[in-house]
């Protein structure tokens, strides 16, 4: 009997015109997936999200296969204001965007997959599905995420990438915030049995219901805090401007306000992407479609992807600092950013305890690391430069 891991691929070929099958788990849950259509032949994909045996009807022969164990965290779901993957570990992307074709595809590809980034922001473009259904492949091979811009237009073309691409773990759907939103956004949670995230670029209101985040642009990203505060859900800061030497203000961002914008932005609680915008580079601009990224702001940023693959479960933004946004599991664990702040000192009221203290030089990327013991206030000295961040863990 053929066998599926969970939150994998099941696929076959379907003969004949377009057919809508239900797939039936022993356990009586449901889901219905629409063929595609792949070169001259009609295609079926569906991730199984349950373990245990799964039953289906096509051209009026039954078939089944067994979902085992899962070797992968699955895809990403929104819980409250946070966002986990599918077996519930906390999930704190690092994103890129890469708005490109094909031309540069493979060497942009290995350039993510050995980079400091977990997710790339790609556009789908009516005219090449294939060549988008290849490179979320590419990126499901090395374990990043794809979020698949969806430019408003055509309703069956939606129909058509969402049937395609749904049942990939790694995708999530952002569309244009142009035409009726709502009725595509409604489109795609009708096709897409695999329950991805989705959200709409600079939505009018995205506080809806049928609106698993927000997707943002925002150059001050002091108003990420307000954002999650006002609406309760993950906040994508999906545009913040670009690091480069373009022609106009969002293009042309020095190496620091990009890197700043960024561990703003996360510190504060959101999931900010980087851009980059050289335009003389070998290949192009990176977010236009370059072969890799040359700016600086790409390599300083593996010290904010080591800090996010270590932060505990259950941090989230605290108003205790109003001068400097932190992060906080209050009483063990503390991530503040002080950006273009040049502090010679900082204090924290702590429960006594011995903590591991580190100043994070993000710019540099250097650490310096030292363990204090406390009673009820611990002070931090400083280097007194800017784009400092301060790390503490209790250790007793």
């Amino acid at each position: 009997m053929t066998e599926v891991e969970r939150w994998a691929v099941f696929e076959r070929a379907v003969d004949g015109g377009p057919a809508v099958v239900e797939f039936r788990h022993e356990s009586g849950e449901g889901a219905y997936v629409e063929s595609f259509t792949d070169a001259d032949r009609q295609m079926l994909r569906f991730m199984p999200d349950l373990e245990g045996s799964w039953h289906y009807t096509l051209a009026g022969e039954a078939h089944s296969f067994v979902c085992t164990p899962p070797t992968t965290r699955g895809p990403v779901r929104r819980v409250g204001s946070g966002l986990r993957w599918a077996d519930c570990t906390p999930y704190h992307p690092l994103t890129t965007t890469w708005f490109g074709s094909a031309d540069n595809w493979s060497e942009a590809c290995r350039a993510l997959a050995a980079s400091p980034f977990s997710r790339v922001r790609l556009r789908a473009l009516p005219s090449m599905l294939d060549r988008l259904d290849a490179q979320v492949q590419d990126l499901l091979a090395v374990e990043v995420g794809a979020e698949i811009l969806i430019p408003a237009g055509d309703a069956a073309v939606i129909r058509e990438l969402v049937n395609r691409l749904a049942a990939y773990r790694n995708v999530t759907w952002c569309l244009d915030a142009a035409g009726d939103v709502r009725a595509l956004a409604e489109l795609i949670a009708e096709c897409d049995s695999s329950r991805h995230l989705i959200s709409v670029h600079a939505a009018v209101d995205p506080g809806v219901p049928w609106l698993t985040h927000l997707s943002v642009p925002l150059e001050n990203l002091r108003g990420v805090s307000a954002l999650r505060r006002d609406y309760g859900k993950p906040v994508h800061v999906d545009a913040c401007g670009y690091e480069g030497d373009g022609s106009t203000p969002a293009t042309s961002l020095t190496g620091q306000e990009m890197l700043t914008r960024i561990w703003e932005g996360t510190v504060r609680g959101a999931h900010v992407a980087h851009g980059e915008w050289y335009v003389d580079r070998d290949g192009g601009p990176w977010s236009g479609g370059g072969a890799r990224p040359t700016g600086v702001v790409a390599q300083r940023l593996r010290l904010l992807r080591e800090v996010l693959d270590e932060l505990p479960d259950g941090v989230e933004p605290i108003d205790d600092y109003r001068d400097a946004p932190t992060l906080a599991v209050p009483g063990s664990y503390y991530l503040q950013y002080l950006g273009e702040h040049r502090f010679p000192e900082r204090t924290f009221s702590l429960p006594a305890g011995t903590y591991q203290v580190e100043v994070l030089d993000v710019w540099n990327h250097s650490v310096r690391r030292t363990h204090q013991t406390v009673g009820d206030t611990l002070t931090v000295r400083l280097p007194g430069t800017q784009y400092q961040a301060i790390q503490i863990r209790r250790t007793t």
